[in-house]
């Protein structure tokens, strides 16, 4: 054949190369690097809860050189102030509870737990994340940048992500949002190993076990829209009678009906948490506390009633209250990530 005939596929593979390669580059120019802004007043009540349920956390190692082991965190709560208008105020705490972990095989994992090696997780039962800053990209990609504690260890790191999914809507009437990022590290800087065997080399130069561990996840999260919860339900329901009552005839009566279902073991404590919320939606404020008081009163001091009533000041401007609720609240549940938002969020304004 024709030399001249053999550079002409070459030569198209090239252009192809080219084309395919200059768009991405393009695309990922930084718009934006700044340090995270939040505001109260943009993000106060407005906070998504991370659905552990639907979404992943997990990680890929090479085992031998060349064989991917992957696993994943089955337990994790997540918290994330989030504006789609503004991107670069994104701001996300994670707690990880690396006693979760699974590889597919119990002995491993049994292994990757045990105390004075591997994750430690007697000793550091979680891993953290809490974001600092976003740089933004062309394409709706962006990186965030924050810290991530192992064993006690923080170390900063850059989790790559996809452009989010548009804001949606559940059956539930729950706003929700999704994303997709990796992030590589290196265990060692976080003293994840497990004797001096895995970090040998073998005859082809490599380690028995990488020191680099690509991360990956695909986040859920999702928050509340009570005032169209409040629109869908049925006459009867609960949280509509009492709700009802407080608009047509006070809080009073509401308390009275919520004394008088409490009696008949007729109320759960999620139904005065939807109480308190949609007050709030229609600012109601001095009501939706004296609900969330109530609540304290029938079902018991909890982190999550303390968030409530932090979020409640805030939205009364009583910015010293909200932050004793906090920090009471991360007394009674230290990998609460919704209060360590909160004060984050009070930190930074």
């Amino acid at each position: 054949m024709n030399a001249k005939l053999l550079l002409i596929p070459v030569a198209l593979m090239l252009l192809s190369c080219t084309k395919d390669q200059n768009p991405e580059q393009s695309n990922r120019n930084p718009i934006q690097s700044n340090e995270s802004s939040t505001g109260i007043s943009d993000f106060i009540g407005k906070d998504y809860l991370v659905d552990d349920q639907h979404s992943y956390i997990g990680f890929k190692i090479k085992y031998f050189g060349f064989s991917p082991v992957r696993g994943r965190f089955n337990e994790f709560d997540g918290t994330a102030f989030y504006d789609p208008e503004n991107l670069s105020a994104l701001s996300v705490t994670f707690f990880i509870d690396v006693r979760t972990i699974n590889t597919g095989d119990e002995t491993r994992d049994e292994d990757l737990r045990r105390e004075g090696t591997w994750f430690d997780a007697a000793n550091h039962p979680y891993a953290t994340f809490q974001s600092k800053r976003t740089v933004l990209f062309e394409d709706g990609s962006f990186n965030l940048i924050g810290d991530l504690s192992i064993k006690g260890i923080s170390k900063e790191i850059t989790v790559e992500f996809e452009e989010p999914t548009p804001i949606s809507r559940d059956w539930a009437k729950n706003e929700q949002v999704d994303f997709s990022g990796k992030a590589v590290i290196d265990r060692q800087d976080f003293d994840v190993f497990g004797g001096s065997f895995w970090s040998s080399v073998m005859e082809n130069g490599l380690t028995q076990l990488s020191d680099e561990v690509e991360l990956e996840m695909d986040i859920h999260i999702r928050r509340a829209d009570y005032q169209a919860r409040y629109e869908d339900a049925e006459e009867g329901d609960t949280d509509k009678v009492i709700l009802d009552l407080i608009k047509s005839e006070g809080v009073e009566s509401g308390l009275d009906a919520i004394n008088n279902f409490h009696s008949r073991e007729e109320l759960r404590a999620g139904t005065l948490s939807t109480v308190g919320y949609t007050l709030n939606a229609w600012e109601m404020y001095e009501e939706a506390g004296l609900i969330f008081k109530k609540k304290e009163e029938l079902f018991g001091t909890s982190s999550a009633t303390l968030n409530q009533q932090g979020i409640n000041f805030l939205l009364q401007n009583n910015i010293d209250k909200a932050t004793q609720l906090f920090k009471k609240s991360i007394e009674a549940d230290s990998i609460n990530s919704r209060a360590v938002e909160y004060l984050k969020l009070l930190n930074n304004d």
